[in-house]
């Protein structure tokens, strides 16, 4: 994987100016893999039955109090569905289909409610393993109205849930499960389908106001692809609507990339605050932040600002002597990655990928496994005939034994 440093030299976005050097500084031929972009999708979301339990110590039956099991799996309420008063768990039954989603929504009657909720799963309703945790809200400040009622629930492998509510329990009037299918027609390039699976973050990015009231500004430094933003308020209770723009350079006007709402909230369990924003990996280096005032905006202070990205990954083909090293930082140079598939198609040259730093560790290596990579075919020969010498050895070792049993055999009959 690119390191850190790469991106933060690099004077293109698409890290054109990337060449690496053999020993004696001549390119050879390498190609750049990118996480692959996010691919047309649609969410659906169908309700699914849910029912209030009530707080009793450890069941050991087949069924909580208040639910009953059919011969299919599905579960039926045995009294009421209205909140019970001492409720603060609730389950969910997802159904007989093969259990998958990407998040519950949790609807609320509740006008005004704040509190976390605990998410189990099972397939038998005995054995729970945790599965995730979250806030639930829905709040009125001023004329701003904050709902989060959706649940994550990656990782999802099982029929039921049980909701654990650690503050008091609202009130539910429905539950939704969201799942999330991929456009058919549109697929991920190849050997780009595991790039990108390591997010890292890159914190304490500069932050300072602007010009006009609820404008933040900020800068990557570098050619990273930011596909999320994780946002700290610099005080507390506050509820904000925010929109975010970008750009390369000063010369070029302002895009907007996302838009969403902040928070920063006080409860029981102590401060609660919003999950990073997600937005498509952009690799502008000036940003801004614009914070709706009507609501009193951030308060005194600048938020903090994190962004995550994901690094690609280089392999070249080590032609020449080591060391070698990657180059980057003229951006008057040309794009001049090759494709994956033509940089395999010689067999006479070895492939590696590059890592900065420790490539001075193994240069001394190189030459050696270019020298048993250049000829694959041979080195597959070895190691038949190998076989082949051993295998016929062991047939002669076999007809040795049977012809000194024969012999043996004739010994005793002329006896």
């Amino acid at each position: 994987m690119l390191p850190q440093s790469v991106y933060a030299a690099s004077q293109r976005g698409d890290l054109g100016d990337l060449r690496v050097l053999n020993g004696a500084d001549e390119p050879v031929p390498y190609t750049l893999e990118t996480a692959a972009p996010e691919l047309p999708t649609s969410r659906v979301r169908q309700r699914v039955a849910w029912f209030p339990l009530p707080t009793t110590k450890a069941n050991t039956s087949a069924a909580p109090l208040g639910v009953t099991i059919a011969t299919d799996g599905s579960l039926h309420a045995a009294a009421p569905s209205a909140r019970l008063a001492t409720s603060h768990d609730d389950l969910i039954d997802l159904g007989r289909s093969e259990p998958h989603g990407d998040a519950i929504w949790i609807h609320l009657r509740d006008i005004e409610y704040q509190g976390r909720v605990s998410v189990e799963q099972s397939d038998d309703l005995r054995d729970w393993q945790p599965l995730s945790d979250a806030q639930v809200l829905r709040l009125t400040h001023g004329d701003n109205r904050l709902v989060q009622e959706r649940v994550s629930v990656s990782g999802l492998r099982s029929r039921y849930l049980r909701l654990h509510w650690l503050d008091d329990a609202p009130d539910i009037e429905s539950v939704e499960l969201e799942t999330t299918e991929s456009a058919p027609e549109v697929s991920a390039s190849a050997g780009a389908k595991d790039v990108g699976d390591t997010e890292q973050w890159r914190s304490a990015v500069r932050v300072r106001a602007g010009q006009s009231p609820g404008e933040y500004l900020f800068e990557t430094d570098g050619a990273y692809p930011v596909d999320g933003l994780r946002f700290g308020l610099p005080q507390p209770n506050t509820v904000a609507s925010v929109t975010i723009d970008s750009r390369v350079n000063a010369q070029q006007p302002w895009q907007t990339v996302q838009s969403g709402t902040l928070f920063r909230l006080r409860g029981k369990l102590g401060e609660q605050g919003n999950e990073p924003l997600t937005l498509p990996a952009d690799t502008d280096r000036q940003w801004r932040l614009q914070v709706d005032m009507r609501n009193g905006g951030l308060g005194g202070g600048l938020p903090t600002v994190a962004a995550r990205w994901r690094p690609g990954r280089l392999t070249f083909v080590a032609r020449g002597d080591p060391p070698f090293t990657l180059a980057v930082g003229n951006a008057a140079l040309a794009p001049a990655a090759s494709t994956r598939d033509a940089l395999l198609i010689s067999k006479l040259s070895a492939v590696m990928a590059a890592r900065v730093g420790a490539m001075s560790a193994e240069h001394a290596n190189t030459a050696q496994a270019a020298q048993r990579s250049a000829n694959p075919d041979a080195t597959r020969r070895y190691v038949l005939w190998g076989a082949l010498v051993l295998a016929v050895g062991a047939l002669g070792t076999l007809a040795a034994r049977l012809a000194r049993g024969g012999a043996a055999q004739e010994n005793g009959k002329d006896q």
